[in-house]
């Protein structure tokens, strides 16, 4: 070291050293001020710096970052960067929505969509929450100009070469699916192809039909991965499924504040839609005008609706509405959705179902894995099934029915009817439920040990598949109306919607269809039910439920009811005047009763004149639950009075002192007397 040091020093002295030539030179007199005459250019500040306005907070996220500054993160390549600027610019959506819609929505999108395929986990989460709240506070009007980008990078999420963005691409269609379910429906046929190509492949390119392919990545087994492809496939379903049922008025959603809710079909009483009690009152008038003539339906309530002419003539239906040519292809499209989603269904179930090796009953018995696949399974089958009853009602053809029925009965009682009804295993629900469940997993359902979700949708579900099932005396429908019979002779159900799922196969099974023709087995389901509502303890829903059933099977289907043996209604209709006694009743059986008079059922009318003194004297006291308007329930119960047909019941029932006695408002009283005054000038 020290050799070095005196070679550095010795090579520095031997440098040529350059003096000054202006050393202890002095500037001439008069040559040493100051000049003044130089020019001074402005600071400029730049315009990202003057919108940054401290004092403004509600433009700026908690970091003091405006949405320029957070969009500008976004380009980075930093993921902390990505982050934060996702973090700001949800704060800012909490704090000024409109800040970021009204001028930024164009880049916000754009810039936002670009990292929904970033390789970063954490940046792809944020940015679908981010995504989330910005879709909320514009709209899907303000987003649809848009949705051609959203759409692209939901597309190469899909298709995309790493499986975990692959998987983190049904996350970004739940995103889409909750706050632009409208949006997603018009795009439908760009997303469904390559929504399946991420469960299954095409066999051949000129047929639609398709197989299954193995699991994504090592990380989830090939039933896990469907698994959760499918929930999102029902999400799409029941979207489509809910936009034909409004466009075809057989559901009617209504939320405006001041104007009555249309509740659809007055003169349907069997609406099971239920509403909060408004404070409104009824504007009707209380009066009758005996002189003015009375007109009563004489026509079958089925027989309401008018004809499609359109498929008479062959002409376009309007601007609303589709033309010929494009329900033919609608009708293709759901054709080839069929194809393509029945077989990979039924192969699905036959990769998790259990073998019969075990003995006769092991057949029987479903892991957990199992039991939520066929959940999964069977609501997609019903809801294509759906699809399709909705496109031959808007068509006024069944060939695509029949086609459906004729294509897939056989193979859904060979492969899944076969082992009907199925149990969980003990061992499995106890190994779901100590698991812990990540939040995708958590989505999947938790089926109970007896599988009442399954078998209720296997029961409605085969019933859909043979048209005359209600006098088929096959060994399958045996098992399927032996099986429902069990359990509504043990209806102690849980959960709230494993009763409205039994109801809605009670309900298919006894009514539904044109299928006139009952056999004994239908006949004794029928008076089981008619026994349990009798004798049973059931909720009140759900027997409200039940007792609107029997009122549509003898007042929507004559022929039907005298098939099943009116001697079986005889004892339920002497006992329904005594819900009129009882201190609360619902707005839905109400308008059931009142049809039952306006149609004259000789059992009913004698027993509510038997019981008329006592229903009167709790016309004051009772409480009419579910009823839109203030004294809605009364006028039913009033219009119901009308039908007696009694005139000595009548007049006694007109008494002033009767009258007056009478616990309801001027108005009401009023509107009794009218009423009662009028029926008896018509006897």
């Amino acid at each position: 070291m020290g050799g070095n040091s005196r070679k550095f020093k010795k090579a520095e002295k031997s440098k040529i050293k350059l003096k000054s030539s202006l050393k202890g030179a002095k500037l001439p007199k008069g040559a040493n001020v100051t000049k003044t005459n130089f020019k001074v250019r402005k600071i400029v500040i730049p315009d990202q710096i003057k919108q940054r306005n401290l004092t403004d907070a509600a433009v700026l996220s908690s970091r003091s970052l405006s949405v320029n500054d957070c969009l500008s993160k976004l380009k980075q390549s930093n993921s902390t960067s990505k982050c934060e600027g996702l973090r700001g610019l949800r704060e800012i959506l909490g704090k000024l929505p409109t800040e970021v819609t009204e001028n930024h929505l164009s880049t916000a999108i754009k810039s936002i969509a670009s990292i929904s395929i970033d390789v970063e986990r954490d940046v792809r989460r944020d940015c679908y929450k981010t995504l989330g709240l910005l879709f909320a506070a514009a709209g899907q009007e303000n987003v649809l100009p848009f949705f051609d980008v959203l759409l692209s990078f939901l597309r190469c999420a899909m298709t995309h070469i790493q499986p975990r963005i692959q998987e983190d691409a049904l996350l970004l269609l739940d995103t889409y699916l909750q706050h632009l379910p409208q949006l997603v429906l018009l795009n439908r046929d760009k997303i469904f192809p390559q929504f399946l190509d991420m469960i299954s492949k095409l066999r051949s390119e000129s047929k639609p039909e398709r197989t299954l392919t193995l699991s994504l990545n090592k990380q989830s087994t090939s039933t896990k991965w469907r698994t959760r492809v499918l929930m999102r496939l029902i999400g799409m379903l029941k979207i489509l499924i809910d936009s034909k049922k409004r466009d075809d008025g057989t559901v009617v959603e209504s939320k405006v504040e001041d104007e009555p809710m249309d509740t659809g079909d007055e003169n349907n009483p069997f609406t099971t839609k239920s509403s909060q009690v408004s404070s409104k009152t009824l504007s009707i008038n209380n009066v009758f005008d005996y002189k003015a003539p009375q007109h009563f339906p004489l026509v079958r309530h089925r027989l309401y609706q008018p004809c499609p002419l359109t498929c008479l003539f062959r002409k376009s239906i309007g601007e609303d509405k589709l033309s010929l040519s494009d329900q033919i292809d609608e009708g293709r499209k759901l054709k080839t959705y069929v194809q393509m989603m029945m077989p990979l269904l039924f192969e699905s179930w036959l990769e998790v179902r259990p073998t019969s090796s075990g003995g006769e009953t092991a057949e029987h018995v479903l892991s957990h894995e199992a039991a939520t696949t066929l959940a999964l399974l069977l609501d997609i089958a019903i809801q294509l099934w759906e699809l399709v009853v909705i496109y031959g009602r808007e068509t006024n053809n069944t060939d695509m029915t029949r086609w459906f029925r004729e294509q897939y009965s056989e193979d859904f009682c060979n492969h899944i009817l076969k082992g009907f009804p199925f149990y969980q295993s003990p061992s499995a629900t106890g190994k779901a439920r100590g698991v812990a469940q990540t939040s995708d997993e958590s989505k999947e359902r938790n089926v109970d040990e007896k599988c009442y979700q399954q078998n209720f949708n296997i029961c409605y579900f085969y019933c859909c598949m043979n048209e005359h099932f209600r006098s088929d005396r096959s060994k399958n429908y045996d098992k399927v109306v032996n099986y429902v019979e069990r359990c509504v002779n043990n209806w102690k159900f849980r959960s709230p919607e494993v009763s409205s799922l039994l109801l809605k196969v009670l309900r298919y099974m006894l009514l539904e269809t044109d299928c006139v023709a009952v056999n004994q087995n239908t006949r004794g389901l029928l008076k089981t039910l008619l026994e349990v509502y009798i004798q049973a303890k059931l909720p009140q829903e759900t027997r409200n439920r039940i007792l609107i059933l029997f009122c549509d099977i003898i007042v929507l289907n004559d022929r039907l009811w005298r098939e099943y043996g009116q001697e079986i209604f005889t004892l339920w209709l002497r006992m329904l005047p005594n819900l009129l006694k009882k201190p609360v009743i619902d707005f839905n059986v109400l308008k059931a009763l009142l049809c039952l008079a306006k149609q004259k059922n000789a059992i009913f009318l004698y027993s509510l004149e038997e019981n008329v003194d006592d229903i009167v004297a709790n016309v004051g006291s009772i409480r009419v639950v579910n009823e839109q308007y203030k004294n809605e329930g009364l006028v039913l119960l009033v219009n119901l009075l009308f039908w007696i047909n009694k005139r000595d019941v009548l007049e006694k029932l007109l008494q002033p002192e009767r009258v007056k006695a009478m616990k309801i408002d001027d108005g009401m009283k009023a509107y009794f007397r009218s009423t009662l005054k009028t029926r008896l000038t018509c006897l």
